[in-house]
């Protein structure tokens, strides 16, 4: 490799590692300035595939605008110099997956096609016998994302038939293109995005094929992204009891961790999405009781567990299921208890703050705070201190004066904790 080669790799890295904005335009300069370089006579610095992979990585990973097309528009003059004989920029599997990433990262149904056309044009040249171009699971894998981010109503379909494709080349011997557990999840995912009416049956097909799978390739095995997005999908499904599809679930990963299985055991994200999937249950009086009953009872568990507590996300949900499942009247005792264990975690955000007093009564709230202020008059600097000591505020942490004489918050400035 030659001196300058490395010497201008080596800045184009630093470049992408030190998070500028304009990262990716920098790398489409040095590309641009090394070749000028090179047409003037210094041989030195003719561009390689490294220098070329490098740029496309920055382009793939910056917000700036087009770097899918610009992305692919460096792969193609890859392509142009490999075919007029320049070894030097011939291109590889690494180059054509960064490009499909940039694609794939555009959320659009264009991004989705262009993927696909790019895994298609590695075949065509593999087997012209570009042999540095051959596919891998995670061009593949990274072509299944872009349909998942693709928004389209067919993603869930062009997912499955990627999967069929990779599972059909690893029957015929060539592992490489053997689908993983991450292959697996982003299809179930782009199900659940697609809206489809059958999206939870065909995320819990894949679910099942990958546990068979599991039995003779633990690359395949579930892990609790995998159980967190089914969880998802029973959220956004028509089933009207979901909390007791949600229960199943979640007692499954539990079994599993208790077997001795930590690629899939509940994280915070798995109870938050349980709580938000059991919010959404439908039914009579008594489905929704027994719903909220599921909720209670996880949330004590997970309030007893000395590795996992709630955090930011999981009180909104909590408090979208007493919105949905609970009557206000009624099922007071309940709601207290709620609110109880809520102020005690001390993760009471703006938003939090006005989902609650959005649904409590006015005079429920003043006698918490012990003032006859009106809420509407109130902010979440307002509130006690042990109320929202957890919670993220924003970037001025001050504390302004309360309407409330008996607030027992006196700090000027407050600390500001992560909420994960």
């Amino acid at each position: 490799m030659r001196p300058d080669v490395v010497t201008y790799t080596s800045l184009l890295k630093c470049w992408i590692e030190s998070g500028q904005n304009r990262a990716a335009s920098r790398a489409e300069e040095i590309v641009n300035l090394m070749h000028q370089r090179y047409d003037d006579g210094h041989e030195e610095c003719k561009p390689d595939t490294l220098l070329y992979n490098v740029a496309m990585n920055a382009l793939a990973k910056s917000k700036e605008p087009y770097t899918a097309e610009r992305s692919e528009a460096l792969l193609n003059r890859m392509l142009d110099a490999y075919n007029a004989g320049d070894t030097d920029l011939t291109p590889t599997t690494q180059s054509f997956s960064t490009a499909i990433l940039a694609w794939a990262r555009t959320n659009d149904l264009k991004g989705a096609q262009k993927a696909e056309e790019l895994l298609q044009t590695m075949h065509q040249l593999d087997k012209s016998g570009v042999k540095s171009v051959a596919p891998n699971k995670i061009c593949y894998t990274t072509c299944i994302l872009a349909w998942k981010n693709s928004n389209c109503k067919d993603a869930g379909r062009r997912a499955d038939d990627l999967l069929q494709k990779m599972e059909g080349y690893e029957k015929k011997g060539l592992k490489h293109l053997r689908p993983n557990a991450i292959s697996y999840t982003n299809a179930m995912e782009a199900w659940i995005k697609s809206r489809h009416p059958h999206a939870l049956q065909r995320a819990e097909a894949i679910m099942d094929h990958m546990m068979k799978r599991a039995h003779y390739d633990p690359e395949s095995a579930p892990t609790t992204l995998s159980f967190n997005v089914l969880m998802k999908a029973i959220q956004h499904s028509s089933l009207p009891l979901k909390h007791e599809r949600a229960e199943e679930l979640l007692n499954q990963m539990k079994s599993m961790q208790e077997l001795g299985n930590g690629r899939a055991k509940p994280s915070i994200v798995t109870y938050n999405a349980f709580f938000s999937a059991c919010a959404m249950t439908e039914g009579d009086t008594e489905d929704k009781i027994n719903a909220f009953s599921v909720v209670l009872n996880a949330l004590i568990e997970l309030q007893d567990m000395d590795h996992l507590h709630p955090d930011t996300y999981t009180w909104p949900a909590v408090w979208k299921a007493c919105e949905n499942l609970l009557d206000i009247e009624r099922d007071m005792t309940w709601i207290n208890r709620i609110f109880e264990l809520t102020i005690k975690s001390g993760h009471i955000n703006e938003l939090l703050f006005n989902n609650m007093r959005r649904y409590l009564p006015e005079q429920y709230l003043q006698s918490k705070l012990k003032t006859k202020t009106p809420l509407n008059q109130l902010t979440v600097r307002d509130l006690p201190n042990e109320w929202t000591r957890h919670a993220k505020l924003g970037r001025d942490q001050t504390r302004r004066p309360s309407n409330n004489r008996n607030n027992r918050s006196k700090d000027v400035r407050r600390k500001q904790h992560s909420s994960f």
